[in-house]
């Protein structure tokens, strides 16, 4: 049931899961959809990752991305967003 499967990931991932559970090879591809970002935010994401190392390498302890603010925990967010695209093959 492919709709079934969207519907109960769409409903994790807004709850907060990062993943589900597939029990079948055709719901790998739904459940990748539901749980990787977009490219545009992964994109973002990565611009964040890169201008935030380089900003470490310079001894500065946060950067603008964007017009925003980017500090350690940005950061984070924003490394944990790049590693799921990634591994999703977005990136």
């Amino acid at each position: 049931d492919a709709d079934g499967f969207r519907e109960s990931a769409e409903n994790a991932n807004m709850i907060g899961c990062d993943g589900k559970w597939a029990i079948h090879p055709s719901q790998i591809g739904i459940g990748n959809e539901v749980f990787a970002p977009d490219p545009e935010t992964a994109e973002r994401a990565k611009r964040i990752v890169d201008a935030y190392a380089e900003a470490m390498e310079k001894g500065q302890g946060a950067v603008s991305v964007d017009g925003q603010m980017v500090d350690e925990a940005t950061n984070k967010m924003a490394q944990d967003i790049v590693e799921t695209a990634e591994a999703a093959g977005i990136l």
